[in-house]
């Protein structure tokens, strides 16, 4: 890189023409600094230096600039901190790719996910195995340091358990009131300061010592002595709850509240996995509405003292209104610790598990309850759907045998249900796309005619319990719990989405009388995609977090209900029936211990079957073939339901005749009486109940007649058929 003689500007000139051409011939800056030195003074090779910095300064600022989508992003940030990229490798690579704004939510994200992330169980034995050493061969206090520079509040719970567990140790051997004292003193962690004063207060009791610990290292926790002096319960004083501090947590909400001119009295406290929840009595006078959106005003106040990151939930319950602190140290409650599958199980009384309530109080779902019948759920990514989803199978598959319970299942994300393939509970194979739901659903609507008829031949039966009550346990009536994920993509498929819509109003009318349930789950509850109709006969909701306030009016049909869009995220959700629980959802960890999983899979496909099942003799392989027989298999979807009248063991196709002559049975008046009180109009009736429109031309007029005829008949006091 010679230049020759002459003035320095010139010499310049040629020396910016030729880094640029280096840097285009893919030379690295060091290179080219190099041949510069060799080359060229002193005084040229600082000048070199600040031409790459220029250069390379004009390269990042003339880049494209992409948009990621932030749930995207947030994806893979999580998996590259799974895989165990660095922080810094994560922020270098984000800084050159993303903008300001995404760069921000980057930093956030990374916070976020260290904080809240499931870890892995052959990562907390790792760090439990780690603590233990820690503890055998230094002293208390690095174990101290080390806890507290753990961002997890999984695995920081993890430490708090061996703390409690070394404290009682400690307390058993006869240290001293000081020695307690000064180990509170060495952390900064408040969680080991309260576990240390507590034993403190042990030991002085236990001594007749006098010792004044009223307050905490920093006055701001009060400590209440315990009433019992054994040792033999010590280690329940050491590691009860912060029930103390949720008092005290409390009185200063309601100090809080007086601040805003909400006067409010402390009720009490109680402590979940997920959250710590304060009752408080509202004055007299004082309105719901003016602490129902006060959660971020909370976080502002009194985000320091108790650890809020998040709005609280605000909700109405008998005697109070309630809010639900998130927990700094919130627990999974997990599969595997609430079931053991001992005993014959109960076939008159199906249920599913629901979750954890604040009491820690296990709440099942009764399938065979009217109050329940059928669920609609949603919620967000990292909602918990899909773990509630897998332990109501897994629950049902390993509780009930094949002849008790049936399974039809719909994933069209094709990543949650196919781990259930191959067991004898399913009726059909997992559908994965919206074709194989739609006959899926067909022949649930055919199944459940089948079972009615069944009803018909024994009289005084009209349900599913009152058959099994009669006949069971000789000879029993299946339940088929139909659970579809993700219905979203289903209703708004072109091809399929009238299929499925007119077989779920169907089922959804009248199906669980007959015992076949639908779950209905998804991402995106779209006001316009998920018809009203579908909706308001789902008698049973279960909400997980939401992104949008709307979406929790949707799923929990109450258009002032918000509160879904406060809740934490992994399965942590809301279920509504005749009231609204808050639970947290059972975690079944098929990721972190498969053999488990797969143990309880292999139990469900070999479990003994004492009893006889009844059967419609309805094929779902055969039900498919006639199916397609019947249609041209271009048009299979897109072609309206054909409209037909049912006796009771014979359907009649008017698909190409006008010269017939229209018979309404029950179900079809039921459902024509049940949507005029409601107010819907003769167009919509006649769309809900067969699926016909204006484009139908005749068949429609036809059928539009006979309503119309059939309402007008109800007026003058007629109800024969017509």
């Amino acid at each position: 890189m010679l230049l020759p003689n002459g003035n320095i500007e010139f010499q310049k000139q040629q020396l910016w023409t030729a880094i640029v051409q280096a840097k285009q011939d893919g030379l690295g800056n060091e290179e080219i600094i190099e041949n510069v030195r060799e080359a060229l003074p002193s005084s040229m090779v600082a000048y070199a230096e600040t031409v790459l910095k220029q250069i390379d300064f004009r390269a990042k600022l003339s880049r494209s600039v992409v948009e990621f989508d932030l749930d995207f992003l947030f994806q893979v940030i999580y998996e590259s901190v799974i895989a165990g990229t660095s922080d810094e490798e994560i922020l270098s690579i984000c800084a050159e790719h993303c903008t300001l704004n995404q760069y921000e939510f980057v930093r956030y994200a990374l916070e976020y996910i260290h904080f809240n992330r499931m870890p892995s169980q052959w990562e907390q034995n790792n760090v439990y195995q780690e603590m233990i050493e820690i503890v055998n061969i230094s002293p208390i206090e690095s174990l101290f340091k080390y806890i507290e520079s753990i961002k997890n509040i999984y695995l920081k719970q993890i430490g708090y358990e061996v703390v409690q567990k070394y404290l009682y140790n400690l307390f058993l051997s006869n240290k001293q009131i000081s020695y307690f004292t000064d180990l509170a003193n060495k952390s900064r962690d408040n969680f080991i300061k309260n576990y240390c004063y507590r034993t403190a207060v042990l030991v002085a009791r236990v001594t007749g010592n006098p010792v004044d610990l009223k307050l905490a290292g920093d006055g701001s926790i009060i400590l209440r002595e315990p009433k019992y002096l054994d040792s033999d319960i010590a280690t329940n004083e050491i590691v009860s709850s912060n029930i103390l501090t949720m008092e005290q947590a409390g009185k200063l909400l309601v100090d809080t509240l007086e601040d805003f001119n909400i006067n409010a009295k402390y009720v009490d406290a109680k402590n979940g996995p997920t959250f710590n929840r304060i009752r408080v009595k509202l004055g007299r006078g004082v309105s719901y509405k003016k602490v129902e959106d006060i959660g971020n005003d909370l976080v502002q106040q009194l985000g320091e003292e108790l650890g809020l990151k998040v709005a609280p939930m605000v909700s109405v319950v008998p005697g109070g209104v309630v809010f639900d602190i998130p927990r700094l140290d919130r627990q999974f409650a997990y599969f595997r610790d609430y079931f053991t599958f001992d005993g014959e199980p109960d076939i008159y009384s199906v249920s599913i598990p629901g979750g954890v309530d604040v009491d820690g109080t296990y709440v099942e779902i009764p399938l065979y309850s009217d109050n329940v019948t059928h669920i609609l759920g949603g919620g967000r990514t990292r909602g918990g759907k899909s773990q509630f989803e897998k332990a109501a199978i897994l629950y049902l598959v390993r509780r009930y045998p094949p002849s008790v319970v049936r399974l039809a299942l719909s994933d069209v994300k094709r990543v949650t249900f196919g781990k259930f393939d191959g067991l004898p509970h399913l009726v059909a194979p997992v559908a994965r796309d919206a074709e194989s739901t739609a006959n899926l659903l067909d022949y649930l609507v055919e199944e459940m005619e089948l079972r009615y008829q069944e009803f018909e031949c024994h009289s005084s039966i009209e349900t599913i319990a009152q058959y099994n009550l009669r006949f069971a346990p000789d000879f029993v009536m299946p339940r088929v719990i139909c659970l579809i994920d993700e219905c979203f993509d289903l209703l708004s498929d072109d091809n399929y989405c009238d299929r499925i819509e007119t077989a779920l109003m169907k089922l959804l009318a009248k199906a669980g009388g007959a015992g076949i349930h639908v779950l209905l789950y998804t991402q995106r509850p779209d006001k316009n995609v998920i018809d009203p109709l579908i909706r308001s006969n789902f008698p049973a909701k279960t909400a997980f977090v939401t992104t949008r306030p709307e979406d929790s009016c949707i799923i929990l049909g109450d258009d002032k209900d918000k509160r879904a869009v406060y809740l934490l995220g992994y399965g942590d959700f809301l279920y509504k029936t005749t009231e609204v629980l808050r639970l947290q959802a059972l975690y079944v960890a098929d990721d972190e211990d498969p053999e488990y999983f797969q143990q309880l899979l292999l139990e469900a496909k070999n479990q003994n079957d004492p009893y006889t099942a009844w059967q419609s003799g309805l094929d779902f392989d055969e039900f498919v073939a006639n199916l397609y027989g019947e249609r041209n298999s271009k048009d299979i979807g897109k072609s309206k339901a054909t409209a037909v009248t049912k006796t009771k063991q014979h359907k009649t196709d008017f698909e190409g005749s006008f010269n017939f002559k229209v018979q309404l049975d029950e179900e079809a008046r039921n459902s024509i009486l049940n949507l005029h009180q409601k107010g819907y109009q003769l167009d919509e009736i006649v769309k809900a109940v067969f699926n016909l429109s204006r484009q139908d031309g005749r068949s429609y007029k036809k059928f539009r007649n006979v309503v119309e005829e059939f309402l007008n008949s109800l007026k003058g006091g007629e109800e024969d058929d017509i």
